[in-house]
């Protein structure tokens, strides 16, 4: 058996992977929100520790993990790093693609070096592309600063901003395709964005600040564990699977 994390758009290419085997996994993902059709999938919801990861992988006889998750789920990849390596389990990881590190682009390790280097900076007004999970991350700056936070029009998301008090008046609402004419209605110093891959419209936003001229600030992507077996790709996923894994695929690809 797999289980596979997702929650995200390579989750839903590694379950479409997966399904065509018809062999049941497990889809697990940290909310029940996104829609997806799995025909051998079985979906869980909620998030795991790494003594959940154990016991669930004991219980269910799981032989190998794929990681689909966000590159950002740092919590996640390493409760699975732990869990794996008390079970000896192997983990694919299924990447995202990244277009190169731009120059013009201010770069930033962590959240908190990009606190120090807007105040620095001094960034008056900042757009928040981070999304709401973040907020708390950047207190430092938006408690002292002009800070716009756009996130998802949902009520669970509602609730995490009003529980960092983060003030309403400065909540804006994610609609698709709409970087530039939020930029040009809100017209921010600067952005903040994360390092999140093609899949995360990384370059969308980075086009659309620089027709405008507002300067970007980024942060880069956490450092995955080393034991994580790196793919790319529903082909590369699946000769992984076929390797690691060689009964859970009826027909091998050729």
């Amino acid at each position: 058996m797999i289980l596979l994390f997702g929650g995200t758009t390579e989750g839903r290419a590694a379950a479409r992977v997966l399904d065509e085997s018809g062999t049941p996994f497990f889809y697990s993902t940290k909310s029940s929100l996104q829609e997806i059709v799995c025909n051998h999938g079985v979906r869980l919801a909620g998030a795991m520790t790494a003594a959940d990861i154990v016991t669930f992988c004991e219980e269910k006889a799981i032989r190998l993990i794929v990681d689909a998750a966000h590159p950002f789920a740092e919590g996640l990849h390493a409760a699975v790093a732990e869990a794996a390596d008390r079970l000896a389990l192997p983990v694919v990881r299924y990447e995202r693609r990244y277009p190169p590190r731009e120059e013009g682009i201010v770069w930033c390790e962590d959240y908190d070096a990009a606190v120090r280097k807007m105040l620095s900076d001094g960034v008056e007004r900042l757009l928040m592309l981070t999304g709401v999970n973040t907020i708390p991350k950047l207190a430092d700056f938006w408690r002292e600063r002009t800070t716009f936070c756009r996130i998802l029009k949902r009520d669970e998301s509602l609730a995490l901003a009003d529980r960092s008090s983060f003030p309403r008046e400065h909540i804006v609402f994610y609609e698709p395709h709409a970087d530039e004419v939020l930029m040009q209605s809100l017209r921010p110093d600067a952005v903040i964005t994360k390092e999140s891959g093609e899949s995360g419209f990384f370059g969308d936003k980075i086009a659309a600040a620089r027709r405008l001229g507002i300067r970007v600030y980024a942060v880069v992507r956490p450092v995955l564990p080393e034991s994580f077996i790196p793919v790319s790709g529903p082909v590369g996923l699946r000769r992984a699977v076929e390797r690691l894994l060689p009964a859970f695929f009826h027909l091998r690809s050729g």
